[in-house]
């Protein structure tokens, strides 16, 4: 406001200097017109003639409410009421008793415009100057209310926009503290109108979301260590115990060693696996993300599974569309594609086959691992990939549950997903990329 004040009043400053200035041309302009007018007329009669025409604008009101005087060599007036006893050329004021068109309480001003003529004759025309005085006032006094209106209405509208604007920021802060409480569910309201708070709020909404899975996924993943890990944890100490107690030759403590020491390593495995999905769901290694063929990876890993798929007695197909490339990380893709082909080698009988296919799909990439097995219960689907999540059928292999769950946040560094269908009959593993 107090910019818009400024700016207003530097324009009305300007506007009324203009206006006067220009009215004060015109208004000088018009009795130099009138004075050269009057004074060829004595040039060509003398001061009757002068007097005539003077006499006859005054009667027929073609004088635009001009004032006239002429004084003689002696200084006495022959019209008008102006008393000068030295002609000089130039302008000065009259000030004097007032006519009516004058505000209350001020004197009229003459602007007065003195031209000397041949025989001392002195010729003077004026008008009142108040006119032009009283346009300029006019145009501030328009100013003057122009900016009482606009401030008026701008503190209104201030006080409105302020008061729903911090009336919001309370909400925002109310959910705030809410949640620091410790109810995590408060979500910030938001209006039907989008406007920039309302895009605020969404977005702490979606962070708040977020926070909030990643605080169930940090349960989850703590609740299933500790149920995981205690039965392993538990064989090892009865192994150890058993070993304590009964094995009395060397023979009986190397073999009671080998089995802790085959535990110690199950164990190990679980925390690597878990310590790399941190490292992946971390995002740190986005910043050596590159584009590379992934036609070209999955074909090395399908050749180099090749021998391995045979030895199983299963047969595995590959399906490749050419010049296919990711932005991405290579290792973690690789890991990813082995992770879903070892678990078909695993969980599939005999004959089976595992057909890994790569195509362009709606604008990005799928790559999938397929196999014609027993599959997995459509109420499982989107189970599989959560961490320690093994179903009956895999309870006697080995493994941690945790090689989906790698897959899934590989997907989702790279910017894609990883879906589980029915593949009728068998499992369908799917995840899609974005291309390159």
């Amino acid at each position: 406001m107090l910019l818009f004040t400024v700016s207003v009043g530097l324009l009305a400053a300007l506007t009324y200097f203009l206006v006067v200035s220009r009215l004060d041309l015109e208004f000088r302009n018009h009795i130099r017109a009138d004075t050269h007018t009057l004074s060829a007329e004595f040039a060509a009669g003398g001061p009757k003639q002068l007097l005539r025409a003077i006499s006859e604008r005054q009667h027929n009101r073609t004088a635009g409410g001009l004032y006239y005087s002429v004084l003689d060599s002696n200084g006495l007036a022959l019209t008008g009421t102006a008393e000068r006893h030295s002609c000089e050329a130039g302008w000065f004021e009259v000030v004097g008793p007032p006519d009516g068109d004058e505000p209350s309480g001020e004197m009229e001003r003459l602007a007065v415009f003195a031209t000397p003529l041949r025989q001392g004759y002195c010729l003077m025309v004026g008008d009142d100057y108040g006119k032009v005085r009283g346009v300029g006032t006019l145009v501030l006094r328009t100013f003057g209310w122009v900016i009482l209106i606009t401030l008026t209405l701008a503190v209104a509208g201030g006080l409105l926009l302020s008061s729903r604007f911090l009336k919001r920021i309370d909400i925002i802060n109310r959910t705030a503290e809410a949640i620091i409480e410790g109810d995590i569910r408060q979500r910030i309201p938001r209006r039907a109108a989008p406007d920039d708070l309302d895009r605020l709020a969404a977005t702490l909404n979606r962070m708040l979301d977020r926070t909030n899975d990643l605080m169930d996924s940090l349960r989850h993943v703590t609740s299933d260590i500790a149920h995981d890990l205690r039965t392993p944890l538990g064989r090892l100490r009865n192994q150890l115990e058993d070993a304590k107690a009964h094995a009395g030759t060397p023979e009986e403590f190397r073999a009671a060693a080998e089995e802790a020491i085959a535990e110690v390593d199950g164990l190990l495995s679980t925390f690597s696996a878990i310590l790399r999905i941190a490292q992946i769901e971390g995002g740190s290694r986005r910043a050596g993300f590159k584009a590379f063929s992934l036609s070209r990876l999955v074909e090395d890993v399908c050749e180099s599974f090749a021998d391995a798929v045979e030895e199983a007695s299963k047969r595995l197909t590959a399906e490749v569309a050419p010049n296919l490339a990711v932005n991405g990380d290579q290792e973690l893709l690789v890991q990813a594609l082995v992770n879903l082909i070892e678990n078909a080698i695993a969980y599939t009988p005999q004959g089976s086959v595992i057909a890994v296919g790569l195509q362009r799909c709606e604008g990005r990439i799928c790559l999938s691992v397929a196999d014609n097995g027993p599959g997995v219960p459509e109420t499982d689907l989107e189970r599989i990939f959560q961490r320690f999540v093994r179903l009956e059928p895999s309870r006697s292999t080995a493994g941690n549950g945790l090689g989906l769950s790698i897959v899934a946040a590989v997907a989702e560094l790279h910017g894609g997903a990883a879906r589980a269908s029915d593949n009728h009959p068998g499992l369908r593993i799917a995840l899609t990329l974005p291309a390159a």
